[in-house]
């Protein structure tokens, strides 16, 4: 029930206070944002499960959150210059755009609740709703990158650079135990 967690995550981002809302904050099927998104987009997306119990319940869940920002003033062929990626992440805000996420989606209690209330909402028929028990952790970002065109799916003359970079979060644990019982 990965959906539920990542409704969750993006119901928070989007009312966490930090200028994000449904145009710069959805869930996504990869790190790309829609092709019409304004200066920053935050995508939030499914990322590997497994269950570690052949007779429980005990399912882990990841996700990430990919967090694009468009860029007006460096020319497409710049595209895949490390270096400036690096400066540009530090000079923008970039780096502290990403931490304040980071920070915010770590371990976060209220996020496990509202995904577990979700867990509920969207199975009304289940007699006995098992939950989720231990929020996801952050476990890293990957090197801010320069991104040209084809990550906004643009027209080739468009000219659009982004820069980008994926936080991960891992291990949201769901089960054993139940949340809910209707029998």
């Amino acid at each position: 029930m990965i959906d539920a967690l990542l409704y969750a995550v993006r119901d928070a981002i989007r009312s966490g206070g930090f200028g994000y809302d449904y145009t710069s904050c959805g869930i996504r099927s990869s790190g790309q944002p829609p092709p019409r998104c304004g200066d920053y987009y935050v995508a939030v997306h499914q990322k590997n499960s497994s269950s570690d119990m052949m007779n429980a319940l005990n399912e882990y869940f990841d996700y990430s959150t990919t967090l694009t920002m468009r860029l007006s003033n460096v020319p497409l062929d710049r595209v895949g210059d490390q270096l400036l990626a690096l400066q540009l992440a530090q000079q923008t805000g970039f780096n502290r755009r990403a931490n304040v996420l980071a920070s915010f989606l770590h371990m976060d209690w209220g996020i496990l609740g509202n995904a577990n209330n979700n867990l509920v909402d969207m199975m009304p028929e289940v007699e006995t709703i098992y939950g989720f028990s231990e929020p996801a952790h952050f476990a890293g970002m990957e090197t801010p990158a320069i991104m040209g065109n084809d990550w906004f799916d643009a027209d080739p003359d468009d000219n659009q650079v982004a820069l980008v970079a994926e936080l991960s979060f891992v291990n949201c644990r769901r089960g054993p135990q139940a949340i809910a019982s209707y029998s």
